[in-house]
């Protein structure tokens, strides 16, 4: 009990520090944090060829092998209906969405047109298909959906992987070139990639993330990279490309699986991928991308099985519950629609989220380091089954070790019914069912005196 006081006595004096040395986010990061769940539509010119199995295929180095080029005409999605997209996205519970703008083929889903800027006439694009009479741009009613349903959007570029300009891991390959493919030089594919960022980051208003697939390894366009990201879209989140921007960063949490280990911390040395840790050097959340088809399956194929409403619920837990963003993938079908099988899980998963969290057993919130749920009523326990606690980031993450007690109506004894160590955003855990009068939350590390923005119990 003394060893207790003097250490709670340290740690109150710990609090009258001012947090010199932690990482603060800026409001567009501590927004992005909390928007929890993001929607990842893959969909492009793989997505039409429904006979290839390996939907990597044009992704050289990192699964794929090439082999041929498809004409843009294959790129024909006779029923696309985003607004079908964006219902996926509601249903999920998502608050922002990402579109694979360009893939690993490097077909351009808006028709894209950099003669101009570089000479060069990029052919592989929506403008050269005939899809909805030519030059469709899809990015353009991406953009225009998400707005109307309330979702924030955000583009996926790949610059280490262009099939059509025979480019892998950023650099042009040498080898022969098959038919279609375009024969440029390391200098003009540069000029080419910054000359589709320009577009696609000036033509569709501001994006909430622009998602750069293994970050930039393109020989002499990282500070240009820069350059245009902080001039075009300052408030967009960069996820994975640590050298492409000094601010408003996110990292990888390491793992396609949805199932990360914990504990996951909102800093991470200079923003490298992984779990981070407690007081690194850069407040850098992290994000999960994670798919709804089995086995780590992007795109979409005929009759695939997706995971089942309780493996969604463990994602969600390892993810959302970790303090890591969720970005769960939505795979449109070769008619540009999401399938009624993957449409009702996301609504189950969706609804699940709600009827869970949405209404606490009971809820306290502010500074200090103790926090105590009471029943007023001896007759009537507390009856829970789910832990929720969420710190407030604004000076940073500050909680690096907590324990969670419930004293039961069956006896006098408190029992711990959870602990950890990283809270940042929100730390979620299923507990078993318990009958309480009391539930404590004691704060026993932290770097500085911390302030909760909920502690909560809720039964579902």
């Amino acid at each position: 009990m003394m060893f207790l006081l003097l250490f709670l006595v340290a740690i109150v004096a710990l609090g009258n520090v001012d947090c010199a040395g932690v990482p603060v986010p800026d409001a567009v990061t501590l927004a992005w944090t909390r928007r929890e769940i993001g929607a990842f539509f893959s969909f492009n010119m793989i997505t039409m060829l429904t006979n290839i199995s390996n939907t990597q295929l044009f992704c050289i180095g990192v699964g794929g092998g090439g082999g041929f080029l498809p004409s843009p005409d294959a790129f024909n999605p006779e029923k696309l209906d985003l607004d079908n997209w964006m219902q996926a996205a509601v249903a999920m519970g998502a608050k922002y969405a990402v579109l694979t703008a360009q893939h690993c083929s490097g077909f351009s889903m808006w028709p894209t047109d950099v003669y101009q800027e570089t000479g060069f006439e990029y052919t592989f694009s929506t403008r050269y298909s005939s899809f909805r009479g030519g030059g469709y741009d899809v990015v353009d009613e991406f953009v225009s959906k998400c707005k109307k349903h309330g979702i924030q959007p955000a583009l996926y570029y790949s610059l280490n992987q262009n099939y059509y300009l025979n480019v892998g891991g950023g650099f042009i390959l040498n080898t022969s070139l098959v038919p279609g493919q375009a024969n440029v030089s390391q200098s003009l594919y540069g000029k080419i990639v910054l000359a589709q960022m320009k577009e696609l980051l000036t033509n569709y208003g501001p994006v909430t993330e622009i998602w750069f697939d293994g970050g930039c390894s393109v020989p002499g366009i990282v500070d240009k990279v820069e350059e245009i990201l902080a001039h075009l879209q300052p408030d967009a989140m960069i996820f994975n490309c640590d050298t492409c921007s000094k601010h408003n960063k996110i990292r990888w949490i390491g793992t396609e699986s949805g199932l990360p280990n914990y504990p996951i911390w909102s800093t991470s040395q200079h923003c490298s991928s992984g779990q981070g840790g407690p007081g690194e050097n850069s407040f850098c959340p992290a994000e999960s991308d994670t798919t709804l088809q089995q086995f780590d399956r992007w795109f979409w194929r005929p009759n695939f099985p997706i995971r089942s409403l309780d493996e969604l619920k463990s994602v969600y837990y390892h993810t959302v519950g970790q303090n890591t963003n969720l970005l769960l993938n939505a795979a449109a079908n070769s008619s540009g629609l999401i399938e009624s099988t993957s449409m009702k899980r996301y609504q189950e998963f969706g609804d699940w989220i709600s009827k869970c969290f949405q209404n606490p057993v009971l809820s306290t919130s502010g500074k200090g380091y103790i926090f105590v749920l009471e029943s007023n009523d001896s007759a009537a326990p507390l009856q829970f089954n789910q832990i929720l606690v969420s710190e407030d980031q604004s000076q940073g993450q500050f909680i690096t070790g907590f324990t969670v007690f419930a004293r039961l109506t069956n006896g006098s004894t408190a029992a711990l019914v959870s602990d950890g160590q990283s809270v940042g955003n929100k730390f979620i855990r299923a507990v078993s069912s318990t009958l309480a009068s009391k539930v404590t939350l004691e704060i026993i590390t932290t770097l500085y005196e911390p302030t909760l923005l909920q502690f909560s119990i809720y039964n579902c």
